[in-house]
């Protein structure tokens, strides 16, 4: 998943944002806990207080985070949403500025928490016995922005044993690792129904379950299953091509290393049933895969290349 931007001008309204195609739909909650903290959520809260909840076409269900005027278009108060269960870096910056000016000055980078609903700024008249317009752009990128990460951590698996496993495609791959997002990430051809489990501790801040077809076409590009974790130390494992609805853990959920978190499938750009594993870092407001290590099952612990895993 890359960079959102969006353009809003005086009056909120906005462009540009690109979202996958389905027909499926989901059901998303918010509620305030009992220390004031906003939750964003695919599950039902458990709790006796008042609750929102809203319809979501799955096309919609990504891109969520955004940023609101909680005040009036002259005196706006402009808050930034992150429902994801992980934090992420939101940028705003000034597109016109007739009389106008931000306070704090644009451009500026925010980190964001997960789950928060964070103060970014306000839009003030220079002179105010003259008239004023404003637009500002923002842009939102998955995870902490430049984490200190452990580069040399070993992750185990991210399958469940099955005999004899190979990687196809490794760091760097010609078909399809060539971009910042996956240069680093390695494909695992396996049996579709396969366990994938967590290669390492974290929680699921955001997954998708609800496609239905693989292929090559680029319309598959945007419509592939995925779970993804955030590492305490900043970092994001992202487990792709899952299997229709086989998701078992929900936003928001502390995993161990080793749980299942879904089924391997065959789902958007893909060429069979495999898993795309791969680790990544928000740089500089950008996000990107990164180099890692795995734990092989003889206990060595290497850079993953193509070849048998054994």
């Amino acid at each position: 998943m890359q960079a959102f931007f969006l353009t809003l001008i005086l009056t909120g309204l906005f462009t540009g944002l690109l979202t996958p195609t389905s027909v499926c739909a989901k059901k998303y909650y918010k509620h305030v806990d009992d220390n004031g903290i906003v939750h964003y959520s695919d599950k039902k809260p458990d709790t006796d207080k008042d609750f929102e909840s809203w319809q979501v076409r799955v096309e919609d269900s990504r891109g969520q985070a955004t940023v609101v005027n909680r005040g009036t278009d002259r005196m706006p108060l402009l808050y930034a949403i992150n429902p994801y269960h992980g934090p992420i870096s939101v940028r705003l910056a000034m597109t016109k500025a007739v009389n106008a000016r931000s306070d704090p000055p644009w451009p500026k980078t925010y980190d964001v928490p997960a789950t928060t609903d964070y103060y970014v700024g306000t839009i003030e008249a220079i002179r105010e016995n003259k008239s004023w317009s404003y637009a500002y752009q923002f842009s939102y990128v998955l995870g902490q922005n430049n984490p200190d990460y452990d580069a040399d951590y070993a992750y185990r698996l991210p399958y469940r044993a099955v005999g004899d496993a190979f990687i196809s495609q490794g760091f760097s791959g010609t078909f399809s690792h060539f971009d910042e997002q996956n240069k680093y990430a390695i494909d695992i051809p396996l049996a579709e129904g396969t366990d994938i489990v967590a290669a390492r501790d974290g929680v699921v801040m955001d997954y998708a379950e609800d496609f239905i077809k693989g292929g090559t076409e680029a319309k598959n590009l945007f419509r592939n299953n995925y779970v993804r974790i955030a590492h305490d130390d900043g970092s994001m494992g992202l487990y792709a091509h899952l299997k229709l609805e086989s998701v078992v853990v929900g936003n928001g959920q502390r995993v161990k290393a080793g749980q299942k978190l879904a089924e391997s499938g065959d789902t958007g750009f893909s060429t069979g049933p495999h898993l795309h594993f791969a680790i990544q870092i928000n740089q500089n407001h950008k996000l990107i895969a990164v180099p890692f290590k795995l734990k092989y099952p003889n206990g060595e612990i290497k850079q993953p290349m193509p070849g048998w895993l054994d």
